[in-house]
C-alpha cells in the first residue's frame, strides 16, 4: 500500500513537472503556422474526450460548420481546445463546443459546461500560472493550475484570447477568439 503510494506521488508530481516545463519553454512559439481545419480539429479534440470519458459522452457535443479553415498553429491550438474543453468536463460535467465566424476576419469558439462556474471576481484571475479555484492537492481534481494559462498564451498568440463567462442558467462558457 505505502509503496502505491509513493508511486501515485511520484507520478503526480512528474505530470506537474511536465505542465510547469511546457509553460515555461512556451512550444506554441516555435511551431510554423499553416492552414488549419478548425471544425475538424475541434470535433477531433471532444471525440477524443469523449473515447476518454465515455461515460460523459452524451454530455459532449459540437455545432457549427462542417468545414472551416484558419491559419494556425495546429498542436498548439489543438493544446489549447484540449485544455478548455478538458476543464469543462472536470469542473463542468460537459463539454458543448459551437464554432461560428463572429464577423469577417474572426473566428468564435465558445465552449460551455453546466458546473458550478467561476466567482465573477475569481474569472481574470484563474489565468494567473499555478492559480486553482480547487483547492485539493488531488491531481485528478485539482490540476497544476496551468490549463488555462497555456490555453490563453497559445491564443493569444495565435492574435486572439479567452475569457470566461458565468451562464445565465447556470454553468460556465469560456469564449476563445482568434483571426480566420
Amino acid at each position: 500500500e505505502q509503496r502505491r503510494k509513493i508511486i501515485a506521488d511520484l507520478e503526480e508530481m512528474e505530470a506537474m513537472i511536465a505542465a510547469t516545463l511546457a509553460f515555461a519553454r512556451d512550444d506554441a512559439a516555435a511551431e510554423p503556422s499553416v492552414p488549419v481545419g478548425l471544425a475538424a480539429l475541434c470535433r477531433t479534440v471532444l471525440d477524443e474526450t469523449a473515447d476518454a470519458h465515455p461515460e460523459l459522452a452524451d454530455s459532449i457535443a459540437y455545432a457549427g460548420p462542417e468545414h472551416l479553415t484558419v491559419r494556425a498553429r495546429p498542436v498548439a491550438l489543438k493544446r489549447a481546445l484540449a485544455n478548455l474543453i478538458g476543464n469543462a468536463i472536470a469542473y463542468g460535467g460537459s463539454a458543448r463546443l459551437s464554432l461560428q465566424q463572429a464577423m469577417p476576419g474572426q473566428v468564435r469558439i465558445a465552449i460551455e459546461d453546466d458546473g458550478p462556474g467561476v466567482p465573477i471576481e475569481e474569472q481574470e484571475g484563474v489565468f494567473q500560472p499555478f492559480r486553482r479555484l480547487e483547492t485539493s492537492r488531488i491531481r485528478e481534481t485539482g490540476g497544476t493550475g496551468l490549463g488555462l494559462p497555456i490555453a490563453r498564451n497559445i491564443l493569444r498568440a495565435h492574435g486572439g484570447d479567452v475569457v470566461l463567462s458565468n451562464r445565465p442558467g447556470g454553468g460556465l462558457t469560456a469564449l476563445a477568439t482568434m483571426p480566420a
